[in-house]
């Protein structure tokens, strides 16, 4: 017999968490939880973020740049708001069948505060319900992923993205020290294959790698279905996807330029197949 797992959403009486370490934490309401997508993500139907604001605060993260208030855009990372009619919304929605969702696109639906919630898991159980089932891709950092197998060997046409952006604590802890270590996401990676739920492995945005080779072979003994790279994203302009100055500046400080991005990409192409660079990689199941 199955055991189910009841989340906040479930029990109402349960008050979602204030604060988690660092983070200020608070509940809102939302009037749409499926976003029509464009630009780097045109090849889906919708986004699906769960949250707004991201508890892991990874000092390159593009999706700060999407907030509005220039106080809570620089405090990326201490504040994070948890959509918590998501779920009601969600079954509101009709005609999913074969729809193609990203989850997700401006937050990590398995940062810390998901352990408290379970909400990214009562949303997933929602869409597996469903007898159409969308085409769902995830994008996370976080091992808490696993936890969720159960309803992830259910969805029909899922892929699990996690990301692994360097082959050192050292290098991870200096651009995302709130983040679980690389590691204990490459077990997190080996225990979803094992399952036998679809895999890509994200080396995006590449941060510094100490030995390529080693890190390539490693990376390719996983066996995962997708691997995708990328440099950090760049632009200038408010509301589009851009590195925070501060890991653009740490970047600098240890050499990590666009060209040594680019040959230590190739590198690591030559040893792993199945191997996309850039938007290819994140594509839709």
């Amino acid at each position: 017999m199955s055991t189910v797992q009841a989340t906040l959403f479930d029990l109402p009486s349960q008050p979602v968490p204030t604060q988690l370490g660092r983070t200020f934490v608070r509940s809102i309401e939302v009037g749409s939880i499926l976003i029509p997508t464009k630009g780097r993500l045109a090849d889906y139907d919708f986004s699906l973020n769960p949250y707004r604001g991201c508890g892991f605060g990874c000092n390159y993260c593009y999706a700060a740049n999407f907030v509005p208030d220039d106080v809570r855009r620089n405090a990326w990372g201490e504040w994070v708001e948890v959509k918590a009619n998501a779920l009601q919304v969600l079954s509101r929605q009709r005609d999913l069948g074969d729809a193609r969702i990203y989850m997700s696109s401006v937050t990590d639906p398995y940062q810390p505060l998901e352990a408290h919630t379970l909400l990214s898991r009562s949303l997933l159980e929602h869409l597996a319900d469903r007898r159409e089932q969308p085409r769902v891709v995830i994008q996370t950092r976080g091992p808490l992923v696993t936890r969720d197998i159960d309803v992830l060997r259910r969805l029909r046409h899922l892929r699990v993205n996690v990301s692994v952006t360097t082959d050192r604590d050292e290098i991870r802890k200096r651009f995302e020290p709130s983040c679980a270590s690389i590691e204990r996401r490459l077990d997190a990676i080996r225990q979803l294959k094992q399952a036998g739920i679809k895999v890509g492995v994200c080396i995006s945005p590449m941060l510094p790698i100490d030995d390529p080779i080693a890190f390539a072979r490693t990376l390719r003994d996983l066996n995962a279905d997708r691997y995708a790279t990328g440099y950090f994203h760049s632009s200038d302009r408010l509301f589009a996807s851009g590195t925070g100055p501060a890991a653009m500046q740490l970047a600098k400080d240890m050499g990590w330029t666009r060209s040594r991005f680019e040959r230590t990409r190739q590198i690591i192409e030559r040893l792993i197949p199945k191997f996309a660079d850039g938007a290819p990689g994140f594509g839709p199941e």
